[in-house]
């Protein structure tokens, strides 16, 4: 089982990103491409219909079905029908290896488009507005998560505490329940989870649940084969909880070898369908993620387990006692496991405080500092002076302070329990959220600049190093209306490395629209772009913005 569970191991690099395209973002192509191709960061599934092209009036254009031409699903290609003059869209939406969707839009030009960089960006936006999907499908996902994540903490805690610490509470009613308990919340929540990740990942609503076609989608995903391996697994813990509670007297020793390999593999699950099989260092994300959900899971576990036990049971203290040092290696584990992952997904560090993913550790820090207190309250009752059976006391002696221990002990058990919930929720609320990353990607710059008494509508892309970029300036009004011009002028330079002004030849259009295609920079670097524009005999306006090459 753990050789079926390794074998989803391949390791992937980096929540995707989009890479480059062709065409590029905002180029002018003299005639219509034939494909559409999209190079991500990494692997990436897009499914039928993921890739959308929408022309000027927003109308969608049939496109074919997704290819991947390359190895490793980086690339992503469609078919396109023969295109006319004028600005197109391409939205498309993926899933990433990590299980995200991840979503962008971008414009190009065909031949002589005579449309704002404007009203491209506003097109742009429009297309990734309608691919929004249902925001009640992710809240939906997210509580099944939880339900995956608390259900694994009983099953694997309180099964491992039933078996190792308290062999006697087997019989009791309570724990038997919280075993089948335990096992039924995975289950559920993993179907559930199944159902979901299609129109998650694809913008649907809860009536794709059932779609064969999603279904089939998720499957070929290293996400659904994960969540399928545990469900398998289920039925194997299933077994193995039904011989552990009906047998009488010491369970056999092939049966801890077994609940061993099972537990293993389960707790494996999480971080092959999630942020530990991406991102780097994936051969120890993989191993540390499987010991965070095990310390997790035999805290949290033991904790109920703690709470449900009746206190004026002889065994109760010694299984306490037992438990405390236990716990407090499943917390080293847990602070050391929990910095790794964090200083591997957060990249960079002003991601802690910038982006979702890091407000969302921080709280889930706070609280887990927060849980550490009341942990380390509960460790002082169970080995503190005068404690009766907590401490050194003879049982006889201090009976009455025994009990008065364990009450208050059982007191601050459930202050632990209720706390980490609240680390269980956000951990889910992690999982759900694409870890952020620094990528040093070209972006295009769009802006309508202030020249006085005219505006430059100006759209310079993909403002990168080696490749042909496109500048387009279109001569506006002050109330944004096309505007005629004689002539414009454009340059480059770069004061802080002594390099003048390259001049950049435009070819005039109509409507006031100048362009050139084939724009080379030598270098990566912050530029200068110079624009005049002769607007009659005698009247000029200028404008000088910085850009950004890389």
């Amino acid at each position: 089982m753990l050789a079926a569970v390794f074998a989803l191991a391949a390791p992937a690099f980096a929540h995707a990103d989009l890479e480059r395209s062709d065409p590029a973002s905002g180029v002018t192509l003299p005639q219509g491409p034939k494909a559409v191709e999209l190079t991500f960061t990494e692997g990436v599934a897009v499914r039928k219909g993921g890739i959308r092209l929408l022309d000027a009036g927003g109308e969608q254009l049939a496109v074919g079905n997704p290819t991947y031409p390359g190895d490793g699903n980086r690339v992503v290609r469609v078919s396109v029908p023969t295109l006319g003059d004028g600005l197109y869209v391409v939205a498309w939406r993926a899933t990433s290896e990590d299980s995200h969707p991840i979503r962008g839009a971008f414009t190009f030009f065909v031949g002589d488009a005579h449309v704002s960089g404007k009203h491209a960006e506003l097109l742009a936006e429009a297309a990734l507005s309608e691919d929004s999907g249902d925001p009640a499908v992710g809240v939906v996902f997210g509580v099944a998560r939880f339900g995956v994540f608390l259900g694994m903490a009983l099953l694997l805690g309180a099964g491992w505490f039933a078996a190792y610490l308290w062999p006697e509470g087997r019989s009791d009613r309570r724990v038997r329940s919280l075993l089948v308990f335990s096992i039924g919340l995975t289950a559920v929540s993993t179907v559930f989870g199944f159902l979901l990740q299609g129109p998650y990942t694809s913008g649907g609503g809860f009536s794709d649940m059932f779609s064969s076609d999603q279904l089939s989608a998720v499957w070929d995903t290293r996400f659904g084969k994960v969540w399928v391996l545990r469900l398998v697994l289920l039925v194997f813990s299933a077994l193995l909880m039904r011989m552990m509670i009906r047998h009488r007297g010491p369970l056999p020793r092939w049966w801890f070898g077994m609940a061993g390999l099972v537990g293993l593999a389960l707790s494996a699950t999480p971080g092959l369908a999630g942020h530990a099989s991406t991102g780097r260092w994936v051969l120890l994300a993989l191993p540390a993620d499987m010991l965070h959900v095990l310390g997790m899971s035999a805290w949290l576990g033991g904790l109920i387990m703690l709470a449900i036990a009746r206190t004026d049971e002889h065994s109760y203290a010694r299984v306490a006692e037992r438990f405390s040092g236990l716990a407090l290696g499943a917390v080293v584990a847990l602070v050391i496991t929990g910095s790794f992952q964090a200083i591997r997904q957060l990249q960079p560090i002003s991601a802690l405080w910038d982006s979702d993913y890091g407000r969302l550790l921080i709280a889930k820090l706070v609280a887990f500092a927060l849980l550490i207190g009341v942990a380390a309250w509960s460790r002082r009752l169970v080995h503190g002076p005068g404690m009766g059976v907590f401490g050194n006391a003879p049982a006889s002696e201090a009976a009455a302070p025994a009990l008065g221990s364990a009450v208050r002990l059982k007191r601050s058990v459930r202050g632990e329990i209720a706390i980490g919930a609240i680390v269980l929720a956000l951990t889910s609320m992690l999982v759900n959220t694409s870890p952020p990353k620094k990528v040093a990607t070209a972006t295009p710059f769009e802006q309508v600049i202030d020249a006085g008494a005219v505006k430059f509508d100006t759209f310079f892309g993909p403002a990168k190093v080696g490749v042909s970029n496109a500048l387009h300036i279109t001569v506006l009004s002050r109330s944004l209306e096309h505007a005629d011009a004689k002539e414009v002028r454009a340059s480059l330079s770069m004061p802080s490395r002594g390099i003048s002004r390259i001049p950049i030849k435009l070819v005039a259009g109509d409507h006031g629209h100048f362009a050139a295609d084939d724009v080379r920079v030598p270098f990566a670097g912050e530029w200068r772009l110079e624009i005049h524009a002769l607007l009659s005999e005698v009247d000029e306006a200028s404008a000088t913005v910085p850009i950004s090459v890389r």
